[in-house]
């Protein structure tokens, strides 16, 4: 009789889209004993690729990989920033400038049905600093940054810095 493989298990995937979720379904799936040992070199094999390939040592932010981005936001608008597939990004600074006067500004996390206020402050046509709240703080695809002119008259620039910390 042949042994399952998580190879087996995991045929169609390339390793770019695999997922940590993935690894524990297919791992769990095997009893603790010692005819598992086999079994386990491919999971174990492919957590290591995973992490190796992803993130630079110690979860440090990738050197080459950090961003510093703008986005225009229409007034009573938002505009998300949100890691795609296993990306983690760590942001690192937030400011925020108003097209005229004073408009206000709400930020938040979100995982699309929830949000959860961060901060909300005004704005002015000084690109002022909007980031009252813990930093450096991490986001991924399922928890992710959500920014909105909550004015009504004036468009708003956004700028957000941060560390992409896996890939």
């Amino acid at each position: 009789m042949v042994e399952p493989s998580i190879y087996d298990q995991l045929a169609k995937e390339s390793l770019s889209a695999l997922t940590v979720t993935q690894l524990n379904a297919g791992s769990s799936v095997t009893a603790i004993d010692q005819a598992t040992i086999n079994y386990w070199k491919g999971p174990i094999t492919l957590a290591r690729i995973v992490e190796s390939s992803r993130t630079y040592c110690h979860g440090m932010p990738i050197p080459e990989a950090s961003i510093a981005e703008s986005q225009a936001v229409d007034p009573a608008n938002y505009v998300d920033i949100s890691p795609t597939g296993s990306q983690e990004f760590q942001i690192v600074a937030i400011s925020v400038t108003a097209a005229a006067g004073t408009d206000t500004a709400q930020v938040y996390l979100t995982d699309g049905s929830t949000s959860v206020l961060m901060h909300a402050g005004a704005t002015s046509t000084a690109e002022s600093s909007f980031f009252p709240f813990e930093a450096p703080f991490t986001i991924t695809k399922s928890l992710y940054l959500r920014l909105m002119n909550t004015s009504g008259a004036n468009a708003m620039t956004f700028k957000v810095a941060y560390n992409k910390v896996s890939l």
